[in-house]
């Protein structure tokens, strides 16, 4: 009986295993019948976006994302979709997952399959707008235009930049809200042209933009059409700006501001024949003025009028490159005048018109650092050297600026990156020579100054930075009490030393060569005023002179060491062993690699017990000679 109760329970359990399996095989026919048809109405969706029935993809496309949230296509087809209707914080959340999933597409184009469609005119717009872009940067439809077109590109990681710009310049429209001037005030109102003297100015330098930032879509929406208040319908802020400007308009006709600003309402209220037309208006009466093209050839792209908008920006980039170059040149002649204050503001004006010019923020540099700005100057140098890494001007200016501060390690630093990238620049080697003799390495300082002189041609001499300014707190007063100092006292050597540190510290390189002399005619054998001297020339540009202090240097040195040595043998033979100890410590700190030194410096010690000592001396002596015979 056992048996026959074993066999039905194992048929029993095959049946039932037969049963479990012919049920696996049913559920996983309905999974792939599900799967299929999701991926059919994925395809359906992708369809509806690429054809442009954005209404129709995005319910779709929502739904795959509910059942699929990390399916990074469906979010970059949402995202395109969000795009191409202009919702534009929705369209942030999806392309920042999409990023979030994917971040190198930060660097490289999703492969939309419709990008290898896009007309030709997209790619050309697109790169003539961000040449110009900055010249509008305070407007938001230009950068949901740009966002739109890189979308279109599969450039997401650069959409995502344009469009948060377009959220960050909503937020600036409510806090610009125009109901604050409920009634037109002309005196007050902040649409009214400016004053001829001022407007060309402004006009030129682009200091103004319109008091509208705000979107078109999103939170720019609700704005546009206005609220329910008490159940009427309040005017929009932007009507209310039209209806201002149109105010303006009707009591000045002529004022080309106000149709600026009208078109540029126009535009952010989505009426855009009416902004084209109030934008031509402007050029009617100015033709070359610059953010006229520019706002007209993002009208005509948001129309979707690409050749037109192609044309536009390049009329604009013409006359932009002109005024860049009038700018560039008044920037030089006040830098040469002496004129600081206006050449950083013109350097800012260019940088404002392109923010990539590297001219501009040399200028820049260059303006704050002859003002004596120096923390400014520092920042701009590394502006410089982060977009523009192979820019020796920047890397040798900020090295001179660390050298006047004595922070000769983050200027050897500096030096060491910008030698790499010209090996024979004279500038830089100058540079190095200076810090090299600043930390008593002699040798050093002239073989590169013989560098530069054995180099120098028309193209290749180093330049003047002595009037490059350190970091002296009362500077000024000091210079007066050492001059008072020095009236009643005509032959005091430490003034001369001190006047001379001063003013090299000030930027005053003659100056400061002048005083260095008069020490050297009371102190003719000191060796640290002919470094001082010599770092001077070299400062200058005076390479020759340099070398000629630095051997100066050199032969002091070697005479100090020869007497020193001498004195220390006298002293050992005398017994004292102490001021022996003294000089031969003297003659290394002069020349470290001087071998006989620590030998007798070994004697010394040795002779007062001190045997372990001799015998690093003397490690460190074997060392140094076997590196002269090698």
């Amino acid at each position: 009986m056992v048996k026959p109760r074993l066999f039905l329970l194992t048929i029993a359990l095959v049946v039932q295993g037969l049963f479990f399996s012919v049920d696996g095989a049913e559920e996983l026919r309905v999974k792939a019948s599900f799967a299929v048809e999701e991926k059919s109405r994925f395809e359906q969706a992708r369809q509806y976006a690429e054809r442009g029935l954005v209404d129709l993809a995005i319910p779709e496309l929502q739904k795959m994302i509910e059942f699929y949230p990390d399916d990074l296509e469906a979010h970059a087809y949402l995202g395109w979709a969000y795009s191409q209707k202009g919702l534009i914080s929705d369209a942030v959340r999806e392309l920042q997952k999409v990023l979030e999933m994917n971040p190198d597409l930060q660097k490289m184009p999703f492969d939309y399959p419709m990008v290898k469609d896009i007309p030709a005119t997209v790619k050309e717009f697109t790169t003539s707008f961000e040449e110009v872009i900055a010249v509008i940067n305070e407007f938001p439809v230009a950068h949901e235009v740009l966002g739109l077109c890189y979308v279109l590109q599969g450039r997401l990681g650069e959409a995502l930049n344009e469009y948060k710009k377009v959220l960050e310049l909503e937020s600036c429209f409510v806090r610009k809200d125009v109901t604050a001037y409920p009634h037109l005030n002309l005196p007050s109102s902040p649409f009214l042209p400016l004053s001829e003297g001022d407007r060309g100015r402004k006009l030129r330098n682009n200091e103004y933009s319109p008091p509208l930032a705000g979107g078109v879509r999103g939170g720019g929406e609700l704005l546009r059409k206005g609220f329910i208040a008490n159940g009427k319908k309040a005017i929009s802020p932007i009507d209310q700006a039209i209806r201002e400007y149109e105010d303006v308009l009707r009591a000045k006709p002529d004022c080309v501001e106000a149709y600026l600003r009208l078109a540029c309402a126009h535009a952010e209220k989505g009426t855009l024949d009416a902004a084209i037309e109030n934008m031509k208006k402007v050029l009617s009466v100015e033709p070359d003025r610059l953010e006229a093209h520019v706002y007209l050839g993002c009208f005509y792209a948001t129309k979707w009028m690409l050749d037109e908008a192609v044309k536009e920006l390049c009329e604009a980039k013409e006359f932009r490159d002109c005024i860049l170059e009038k700018l560039i040149t008044e920037g030089e002649s006040s830098i040469h005048d002496c004129n600081f204050d206006k050449a950083v503001s013109v350097a800012r004006e260019v940088i404002k018109i392109d923010p990539g010019n590297k001219k501009a923020r040399w200028l820049l540099a260059m303006a704050y650092s002859k003002k004596g700005e120096m923390d400014e100057a520092v920042n701009v140098c590394k502006e410089i050297i982060g977009l523009y890494p192979d820019d020796i001007h920047a890397y040798t200016l900020l090295g001179w600026i660390y050298v006047q501060r004595d922070l000769l390690e983050d200027a050897m630093n500096l030096a060491g990156q910008a030698v790499r990238i010209e090996p024979e620049n004279a500038d830089i080697r100058a540079l190095m020579a200076f810090i090299y003799a600043s930390q008593n390495q002699i040798h050093e300082a002239i073989e590169m100054c013989n560098m530069v002189n054995n180099k120098a041609s028309g193209e290749n001499v180093s330049a003047d930075y002595g009037w490059v300014k350190g970091n002296v707190t009362s500077i000024e007063q000091k210079l007066r009490e050492v001059m008072d100092v020095l009236k009643m006292k005509p032959d005091y050597t430490e003034a001369y030393l001190c006047l001379g540190w001063l003013h090299s510290k000030n930027g005053e390189i003659d100056e400061a060569i002048t005083a260095f002399r008069k020490v050297i005619e009371l102190m003719p054998d000191s060796y640290n005023v002919h470094l001082c001297l010599g770092n001077m020339y070299v400062q200058k540009g005076e390479i020759k002179n340099a070398i000629t202090e630095y051997d100066k240097v050199l032969e002091i040195l070697s005479k100090k060491v020869h007497d020193d040595m001498a004195q220390g043998l006298a002293l050992i033979k005398k017994g004292d062993i102490g001021q022996a100890v003294d000089c031969f410590n003297e003659v290394l700190r002069v020349d470290p690699e001087c071998g006989e030194a620590y030998a007798f410096l070994a004697d010394a010690y040795e002779k007062k017990g001190l045997y372990s000592v001799g015998m690093v001396l003397r490690l460190q002596g074997e060392r140094l000679k076997q590196g002269v015979q090698n």
